[in-house]
């Protein structure tokens, strides 16, 4: 197994602060936002990306998974807990990729069956070419292709998220 660097951690650090204006620019900051980290994925990525957003962003998280142990989602999403309620809030979805679309679509559209305001979505990384669902994120750092990447929060059954860079996986 080889990880070959993809994205560096110097890349990774200049283009949060940019993402991070985009997103101030459309949902402001003016009225509290439920900055929902999808884990364990997200939450390198939201670490750095919350850095730069007001105090009215308030975190809270959630932890699904359609991975498990495997290189490939599995096509179904399962649920470690129950989906709060967010009714009449703004609500920005942050997670480390968008690959399938099924977790982010299954969850986004959850949180407006519970009366979210509106349901925004960020991921550190948009992967083309791989959805199974009409999904696509509001705001992404970077676009990849098929390679199956690790760190910055994602992972290869549970290994490598903690990389400050971000991989391909060679197997």
């Amino acid at each position: 197994m080889e990880i070959i660097p993809y994205i560096s951690q110097e890349s990774i650090a200049t283009r949060v602060p940019m993402l991070a204006k985009k997103i101030l620019n459309t949902l402001g900051n003016d009225e509290t936002i439920i900055a929902f980290v999808l884990l364990n994925g997200g939450l390198w990525f939201a670490s750095d990306l919350l850095r730069y957003l007001p105090s009215n962003y308030r975190l809270e998280s959630f932890r699904v998974t359609s991975y498990g142990e495997g290189t490939s989602s599995s096509g179904a999403v399962h649920w470690e807990q129950n989906m709060p309620a967010f009714a009449g809030k703004k609500v920005l979805i942050i997670d480390d990729v968008l690959d399938t679309g099924l977790t982010m679509h299954t969850i986004k559209n959850k949180l407006l069956e519970n009366g979210a305001a509106a349901v925004y979505t960020v991921v550190a990384v948009n992967k083309q070419g791989q959805r199974l669902v009409n999904c696509e994120a509001d705001f992404h750092a970077f676009t990849a292709g098929n390679d199956f990447l690790v760190g910055y929060g994602m992972d290869y059954a549970g290994q490598f998220r903690n990389l400050p860079y971000i991989g391909r996986l060679s197997l």
